[in-house]
């Protein structure tokens, strides 16, 4: 174990003894340095002044006053910079000291922005970290990154960014996604609008306060460094990357046969453990690599079909699954648009999905078969929220679930799904996620996945649906 891996540990623990010993508030981290005015502010909306080695909450807000920021170390070693005039609330953090994929932490960043450099939440399972704005969702891939996001009547220009210092990161919302690299700024005008890349790095984000820990950890807080330029460089093949035109024509490649689903079911094992996550996925590329599709289905009056892929080597995303639990797909060539569901949201619309329409049926780990008990998911496109709830028997396993989030996190990263295994061998409690698309000019159906796990992490289950009103 590593020497900051170990500290994590460590500090997870005092967390915990911490919430242990507290008013029953989850605890996320702790206040490493505070500068002016900074508060923190409860769920029902109670305030206290920050201080040096004060306990941040799951669902506790910091807010900060011009020139004022503040510094966070939060449970699982990750460390967090709320920079001045700003509202960031930890909207989510599940951290036991091990990464075994019920780890997760969901920031919502309402106005201004933060720092952050990543712990071990997103270190192993990339879809645990994630950061909610209103108009997008930002996921990492391991990094040390910068997100703003400034509302209309802000200073400076309305929207979300994000910059990247080491590592990935993305922006994604209903109408699309950017991944960032290195130097590189991504930001989103508003939710119906296309994430993109900016042609030069913002001036707030030289203003930005770094880490105090940032030499330490060799990190760079000084001045932006210019883009990287690409000299003129022929690779081995003949391929000019400065002139593509002036490359020979490249050879003829067989083509690679995948699917794209709008909502994925997997499975992914823990090295040799045999120890499983169960995952979900939006918008990802499965390559089947030998898998044969079976319990195909569909609905053509609504461009919906389904299918699990079975045996073979299956990537999600490039992510090797689990082929024996089986890879479940479900996609529609008739999405709800962005503007249509903002037609919704500006209604106040709410709906129910409690309709089950079909799908592949769930499977375990093992791949045995089983099915769903009830699945009913209902949305309120005015408040843009999101509340979940299955049940599902697989191989005399009874799963039950629920969990809620918002529109934007539902049909990104997913939604986090709490509740119980009966029949499960040790630990019966449950955790995953669900995650989905809306079908249809109203969004009349839905198309959705869900995973859970028990804790150990040796029982998980998975699934996809077709639900309508």
């Amino acid at each position: 174990m590593s020497c900051a891996r170990g500290i994590a540990r460590i500090l997870a623990a005092c967390i915990a003894l911490a919430w242990t010993a507290g008013a029953g508030a989850a605890t996320a981290g702790v206040f490493q340095f505070v500068a002016g005015d900074v508060r923190i502010v409860s769920a029902p909306g109670a305030e206290r002044a920050a201080r040096k080695g004060a306990l941040i909450n799951v669902g506790e807000l910091v807010a900060t006053g011009a020139d004022s920021t503040a510094q966070i170390k939060m449970g699982d070693g990750g460390i967090v910079v709320v920079q001045p005039r700003s509202r960031l609330t930890v909207a989510v953090f599940n951290y036991s000291g091990a990464e075994d994929g019920t780890e997760r932490v969901v920031f919502r960043l309402e106005e201004g922005g933060f720092r952050s450099v990543t712990g071990a939440i997103g270190h192993t399972h990339k879809n645990t970290y994630s950061i909610e704005t209103p108009v997008a969702h930002m996921g990492v891939r391991g990094t040390d990154h910068e997100s703003y996001y400034f509302p209309p009547g802000s200073s400076e220009n309305p929207g979300a960014y994000n910059k990247v210092n080491t590592g990935l990161t993305f922006i994604r919302n209903v109408a699309g996604e950017v991944l960032i690299a290195p130097n590189q700024v991504g930001y989103v005008r508003s939710a119906g609008e296309t994430p993109g890349l900016l042609p030069s790095i913002p001036g707030f984000f030289n203003r930005a306060v770094a880490p105090r820990t940032a030499q330490l950890r060799g990190l760079q807080p000084g001045p932006i460094r210019p883009p990287v330029v690409v000299q003129t460089v022929v690779t081995t093949d003949g391929v000019n990357l400065s002139n593509p035109a002036a490359s020979p024509a490249p050879a003829p490649v067989p083509p690679v046969v995948q699917d794209t689903g709008n909502a994925v079911g997997y499975f992914t094992q823990n090295g040799n453990s045999g120890n499983f996550n169960s995952l979900t996925a939006v918008n990802a590329t499965v390559a089947p690599n030998g898998a044969t599709r079976v319990n195909t289905g569909g609905d053509s009056a609504w461009g919906v079909d389904w299918g699990s892929w079975q045996g073979g080597a299956p990537t999600v995303n490039g992510t090797a699954a689990a082929a024996a639990g089986l890879v479940h797909v479900i996609q529609s060539t008739n999405l709800t648009t962005a503007d249509q569901l903002a037609t919704l949201a500006a209604t106040g619309m709410t709906a129910t999905y409690g309709s089950y329409l079909g799908g592949p049926a769930p499977t375990n780990q093992a791949g045995t078969q089983g099915k769903i008990d009830s699945l009913s998911v209902g949305v309120n496109f005015g408040t843009q929220a999101v509340t979940y709830a299955v049940g599902a028997t697989v191989d005399t396993k009874t799963w039950t679930a629920k969990g809620g989030g918002t529109v934007t996190l539902f049909t990104t990263s997913g939604i986090p799904l709490t509740g119980t295994c009966g029949g499960c061998t040790g630990n019966a409690r449950a955790t995953g996620t669900a995650s989905g698309a809306f079908v249809g000019p109203a969004a009349e159906r839905m198309i959705t996945s869900f995973g859970l796990q028990n804790v150990s992490g040796q029982q998980a289950v998975s699934g996809a649906a077709y639900l309508g009103r």
